[in-house]
């Protein structure tokens, strides 16, 4: 288990669980925001948290369940019998009991779900089935809708007695007779209107084109788009355009997240899954953090073969000029270190949608141009460093500034072209690009330095 982050309430917590004092427990914890509890759960280990999470009520129990990672939302439910796992996901935010009903096995969930009302049964069935990653797989149909044609009074009368069973009255949604969404409007502009003229329609008052997201949407554009227009919910449409959910603040922070963490470790070549990618670092079982990090390992390990082929190739070189290996750790990090600075700007470019597959010759321009002013720069620092520190003979270090700034350009133009490359293709640049970078500058910069070596320590000096 790692850091403890409640370390003066768990002990008392063990004790009044310990002397059997649940009253006293539920009274404290109904106090406690759920995530709150949720940590206190997490720091309790999985027998003391699981009967703490025992004794709470049922709908504080929902509230938690939510803040919970995603492993241990799987062991709990799978601890409880059908009727109290379906007491939890009939209280929880229907985005996050579909999530739940996801990652649950098969029979489990149908054990769970002939436990509940025909409607939250159907609910949990249509949200789990979109596909992963769209809007409709994150959004909630726990909103609160209103008819055009019912008065401000009437309006502010009943939001306040939905407020317990929604997600959110900040907005309320305008929709016809056959769902179609026609507007929103605001809480507060609700209460304006209410002083000025509690007899008007809605519609009269309500924003008409709110900005949507669609069913099929991806999630980190529909993210993206909230961040954008500063927006506390959004409704999300089908192609009728009917109202089918919202997604809200909350949940485009968790959509962001993942997608974060999912880019962070494709970039450092982890295969991502989902229920792991969630849960803290301590809780990964080793087992399952090699099954991640083995297979490109693997594949790296087979293609960074390429480097000693190389060094193979050029094993005369080094029997003339045995000094060259010397330089070989300073040019092959070098060139890495390029790489990978120009893939991380170019693959946060694609994701902000400030570089597009179309502009390759724009980006390799640019990035080329970077890459050459770079290995000027560099290359001046290897001929002072490989001249006056190592000792070396000018044309000696002529070799090594002029390999880093070959290998410099090099690895720019290939940091810019392998994740616009591999956007065209259809695939995920993250996934590949700065694993297959490194590989390639490994190999490549070697040749770069042992050309310039031949030609002008070999050819042109006559050895």
């Amino acid at each position: 288990m790692g850091t403890m982050r409640h370390p003066l309430l768990v002990p008392e917590i063990r004790e009044l669980l310990r002397g059997g004092d649940h009253a006293a427990l539920v009274d404290f914890l109904q106090d406690q925001h759920p995530a709150r509890v949720a940590e206190i759960v997490e720091d309790l280990g999985p027998d003391e948290g699981d009967g703490l999470f025992g004794i709470l009520p049922p709908r504080q129990r929902a509230g938690v369940m939510s803040y919970m990672p995603a492993e241990d939302q799987v062991r709990i439910v799978g601890g409880l019998t059908p009727e109290a796992a379906a007491e939890v996901l009939r209280l929880m935010p229907h985005d996050d009991r579909a999530d739940l009903a996801n990652r649950l096995d098969k029979d489990r969930v149908e054990a769970i779900l002939r436990r509940m009302a025909h409607a939250e049964r159907e609910d949990i069935r249509r949200l789990a089935s979109y596909e992963p990653g769209t809007a409709g797989a994150v959004m909630t149909t726990d909103y609160a809708a209103l008819s055009p044609d019912v008065t401000v009074r009437e309006a502010i009368h009943r939001l306040p007695r939905e407020a317990p069973d929604r997600e959110t009255i900040d907005h309320a949604y305008v929709v016809g007779p056959d769902h179609t969404l026609l507007g929103q409007v605001s809480f507060t502009r609700l209460v304006q209107a209410f002083l000025a003229r509690p007899d008007a329609r809605v519609e009269a008052i309500m924003q008409h084109d709110p900005i949507v997201a669609r069913l099929d949407e991806d999630q980190e554009a529909v993210a993206d788009k909230v961040a954008r227009y500063d927006l506390a919910a959004i409704p999300v449409v089908d192609a009728a355009d009917r109202l089918v959910g919202i997604i809200t603040h909350d949940d485009v922070q968790d959509i962001l997240r993942r997608e974060q963490t999912e880019d962070i470790l494709k970039f450092g070549g982890v295969t991502p899954d989902p229920l792991l990618d969630e849960a803290p670092y301590w809780q990964g079982r080793i087992r399952a953090v090699v099954r991640r990090r083995i297979n490109w390992l693997l594949m790296l390990f087979l293609a960074e073969s390429l480097t000693g082929t190389v060094l193979r190739r050029y094993q005369w070189v080094d029997r003339k000029l045995p000094d060259l290996d010397l330089f070989i750790p300073l040019l092959i990090g070098t060139g890495g270190n390029a790489g990978s600075q120009t893939v991380g700007t170019i693959l946060r470019a694609l994701a902000l949608g400030d570089v597009r597959p179309g502009d390759v010759g724009k980006v390799v321009l640019r990035e080329g141009v970077t890459g050459l002013l770079l290995g000027l720069l560099l290359g001046a620092f290897g001929f002072v460093y490989a001249s006056l520190w190592r000792g070396e003979p000018p044309m000696f270090a002529a070799v090594v500034g002029l390999a880093i700034v070959g290998i410099c350009l090099w690895a720019n133009l290939m940091g810019a072209l392998v994740p616009l490359l591999a956007r065209r293709l259809g695939m995920d640049p993250a996934v590949i690009s700065a694993p297959l970078i490194t590989t390639l500058v490994d190999a490549t910069g070697l040749v770069i330095y042992y050309s310039i070596a031949i030609v002008l320590l070999l050819r042109l000096a006559g050895s």
